[in-house]
């Protein structure tokens, strides 16, 4: 049933213009909490079942509440009703927060020459704001991963797509769907890891383009085309965790793939703007790319700005700030918030192919 439900909701959930934010009037009666179910359906469930509509309509009344319960809170953070609506929470956080069962590694058991070295500008010269939304052609669309718990290879191809464009001035869309399907030792639609998905490009000699190679959001039979693929990396580094400093310097290079640690919270789940301070819980691991970091302007001399990451979800771009989410900084001696900072790594020398596949 929630296939059905995030299937719809993948060709729904661009549709960020058409965002629907909660009054005191939409949760006034049954009448009100309706009538705003039918707008959200016509928006977010296009042809769908109209019996499982009336099943659903309990959990999109419940969590209509709760979002207009958030919204009276910190109003320095946004949340709105997105395609999460009439699933619930464990639902959610099975199928979208969950897509990762990483373990933390131990910086010290990392290879030399896999760790990030830091560069010149570390730790006292490092850019005040880092933003790869603002460089075309570094970043490709916000992705959608519907209902296959598919964010680690998700990004990990668009950490490749950025390195890529980065020393070969080439803008790919890179093949989500052969790592889901082909990746060993990885679970694809049911979760996996970045860092088994970097290995499996290495080994492979290469990954195909999405245009090759299409998502379909279901995990399926390994079958790359007979194409060449479009490009490789050689290696892939570790940024040495709860290193603030470390993390925001290897950023300044290139996107870098981050654990989202305890993204099942109602609060993350219907982000839609501001600086996410928390909760973050305590269940559930997530990737995400990390695309950079700022700090708010100073309004007077009692607020000197907020920190915060900027980071890359893979939820459609009707989710938080056009899919992506701004992030406080700090919290460093915990691995930052929501875990940011355990466990960042990104690929490296990419390079364009022309020869076949093998």
């Amino acid at each position: 049933m929630v296939a059905a439900l995030a299937t719809m909701a993948l060709a729904a959930s661009t549709q960020t213009e058409n965002r629907i934010y909660v009054n005191s009037e939409d949760v006034a009666s049954e009448e009100s909490l309706r009538g705003l179910y039918e707008r959200w359906y016509r928006l977010y469930r296009p042809g769908g079942d109209p019996a499982n509509k009336e099943k659903r309509f309990a959990i999109f009344k419940a969590e209509v509440r709760a979002v207009y319960e958030l919204n009276q809170g910190d109003t320095r953070v946004k949340h709105h009703l997105n395609w999460f609506e009439d699933m619930t929470q464990g639902e959610y956080a099975k199928y979208f927060a969950n897509c990762s069962p990483r373990e933390i590694r131990p910086f010290g058991d990392i290879p030399e020459m896999n760790r990030h070295q830091p560069s010149q500008y570390y730790p006292d010269k490092l850019p005040r704001t880092v933003d790869w939304r603002t460089v075309e052609g570094v970043l490709t669309s916000v992705k959608n991963q519907g209902n296959c718990s598919s964010c680690w290879a998700i990004s990990a191809a668009e950490a490749m797509e950025s390195v890529h464009f980065l020393k070969n001035k080439q803008r790919t869309n890179l093949s989500a769907q052969e790592l889901v399907d082909c990746t060993p030792n990885s679970y694809g639609c049911k979760g996996g890891w970045a860092s088994r998905a970097f290995q499996h490009v290495i080994d492979r000699r290469g990954i195909h383009s999405s245009e090759q190679y299409p998502y379909v959001g279901k995990a399926q039979y390994c079958d790359p085309p007979s194409v060449s693929p479009v490009m490789s990396i050689k290696k892939f580094h570790f940024v040495q965790p709860r290193n603030e400093k470390m993390l925001m310097d290897a950023v300044a290079h290139n996107p870098v793939v981050v654990l989202i640690v305890g993204a099942e919270t109602m609060n993350f789940k219907h982000y839609s703007g501001g600086i996410y301070r928390g909760p973050c819980g305590m269940d559930t691991k997530h990737e995400a790319l990390l695309v950079g970091y700022g700090t708010t302007p100073s309004d007077d001399s009692n607020d000197p700005g907020a920190e915060y990451w900027v980071v890359k979800n893979s939820w459609g771009d009707s989710w938080g700030e056009k899919g992506y989410m701004r992030l406080a900084r700090g919290h460093q001696d915990y691995g930052g918030l929501c875990g940011i900072m355990l466990d960042p790594m990104y690929p490296s020398h990419p390079k364009k192919l022309n020869h076949a596949y093998a």
